[in-house]
C-alpha cells in the first residue's frame, strides 16, 4: 500500500493554504485601516481636552492669563488662508487673542494665536461637521466647526461656520472618513464632555 499524497491532494491542500492566507491579508488591511482610524479619533479627543486644560489652566499667552483657547476643525481641503491653517486634514489649538480677554470671537481667524498644529495622517479626513442642541446634530454639512474653552468654566463653546453670532451650540459632531470609507466620530457637549464613538 502507497502511503503519501497524490499530486490532487497535493494541489487541493495548497489550494486551501493560498485562499486561507489571501482572506487573512484582506481582513488585515481593513483591520488595520480601522484601527489606525480610531487611533486618530482618540488623539483628535486629547487634543480637546488639551484646549480644555489650557481653558482652564492659568497659561500665559501674551501677557495675559484669562484668553479662551480651543480647537478649529474645517472641511475644506484647501484650508482657511491663515498662516498656521485648518483643512480637512489639519487642526490648530488656538489661544482666543484676536479680541482680547473682555470680548471673545469664541472662533478661530488669522488674528488669534496659534498655540499647536495637528496634522491628521494614516489616511484620514475630516469628513462632516454638524451641530445641535440636546444630544443631537440638527445643522450638519459645516464648513468650520470651533469647540472653545474659557477659564474658569470647563463647558465648552461650540461654534457653527467661523461666525461667533452662531454660539453656543450645545452638541457637536466631527466625523473622521478613512481611506476604505469607515467613519468614526468625535462628540463635543456643552457640558466640556468629548467621547469617541465607533
Amino acid at each position: 500500500m502507497n502511503r503519501g499524497f497524490t499530486l490532487i491532494e497535493l494541489l487541493v491542500s495548497i489550494a486551501i493554504f493560498v485562499f486561507m492566507t489571501l482572506l487573512v491579508v484582506v481582513k488585515y488591511g481593513s483591520f488595520n485601516q480601522s484601527t489606525l482610524l480610531t487611533d486618530t479619533a482618540y488623539d483628535i479627543a486629547l487634543s480637546l481636552r488639551t484646549a480644555q486644560t489650557y481653558g482652564l489652566s492659568v497659561k500665559n499667552i501674551n501677557a495675559s492669563f484669562n484668553v479662551p483657547y480651543g480647537i478649529s476643525f474645517n472641511t475644506s481641503a484647501t484650508g482657511n488662508g491663515c498662516a498656521t491653517p485648518t483643512s480637512a486634514t489639519a487642526l490648530v489649538l488656538y489661544a482666543d487673542t484676536s479680541e482680547g480677554s473682555a470680548a471673545t470671537t469664541d472662533v478661530y481667524d488669522c488674528a488669534d494665536t496659534p498655540v499647536n498644529s495637528y496634522l491628521i495622517t494614516r489616511g484620514a479626513t475630516i469628513g462632516g461637521l454638524c451641530v445641535g442642541d440636546g444630544s443631537s446634530c440638527t445643522y450638519s454639512g459645516l464648513s468650520q466647526l470651533d469647540v472653545t474653552f474659557t477659564r474658569p468654566y470647563p463647558e465648552a463653546v461650540i461654534c457653527a461656520n467661523g461666525s461667533s453670532a452662531s454660539c453656543p451650540y450645545t452638541y457637536a459632531a466631527i466625523t473622521l472618513l478613512g481611506s476604505d470609507g469607515s467613519t468614526r466620530t468625535i462628540t463635543v457637549r456643552g457640558n466640556g464632555q468629548v467621547s469617541v464613538e465607533q
